[in-house]
């Protein structure tokens, strides 16, 4: 099977490279996907050891994550060049966000960004696919209106894909929580010419 599209279905096993490897079922390595267990921290772990990888040997990583409903609370995760997060489908694989825990910080599924990280032309992200998946952001509740309460922040990314991913719910920002439903992120596209949006 070709890994240039990067398929939902599971390929074949490659060889860890750089202490990481290439292709990692999201349950083989802690997260549950059960929609009770906060799987933010395995997740967040995942993306750091892959991360380190991908700086290692310059060979992208992917997360699959099967079918289920995969609870992030209270944290986002900073995103690293060469991860990639791929579903089974919008239908099939959920992101759950909920910030319950303090109610003034949104809970970005994916983030990295000029204000948090000093994301620039030159502090970019690069390489990364988020893809057959749903991010529900019913779970968030904020105060006002803040750009990382849509999902994914991320800005400066280049060589990224972003396709067939759905969104439920918006965190509660009165007047602003329509706009930011209504809209995809903004952020995604911060000096991307190579980036491509297909939903």
């Amino acid at each position: 099977m070709s890994r240039k599209g990067l398929a939902t279905t599971v390929p074949q096993r490659l060889t860890p490279v750089a202490g990481a490897p290439l292709w990692c079922d999201a349950h083989e390595f802690g997260l549950t996907g059960d929609g009770v267990t906060n799987d933010q921290p395995a997740l967040a772990a995942l993306v750091d050891r892959l991360g380190e990888g991908y700086e290692a040997d310059g060979r992208a990583r992917v997360i699959y994550c099967p079918p289920g409903i995969y609870s992030v609370r209270d944290a986002g995760t900073v995103w690293r060049s060469g991860v990639s997060l791929i579903g089974a489908g919008s239908a099939a694989t959920r992101f759950l966000l909920s910030n319950e825990g303090n109610r003034d910080d949104p809970v970005p599924l994916a983030y990295w960004t000029t204000l948090q990280h000093g994301a620039d032309r030159d502090r970019h992200i690069a390489d990364c696919t988020f893809a057959d998946f749903e991010i529900d952001g019913s779970g968030v509740g904020m105060t006002q209106y803040n750009y990382l309460a849509k999902g994914l922040g991320l800005q400066y990314v280049v060589r990224g894909v972003f396709r067939r991913l759905g969104r439920r719910g918006a965190a509660h920002t009165g007047s602003a929580a329509t706009a930011a439903t209504a809209t995809t992120s903004t952020t995604w596209a911060a000096a991307t010419g190579a980036l491509r949006r297909t939903w």
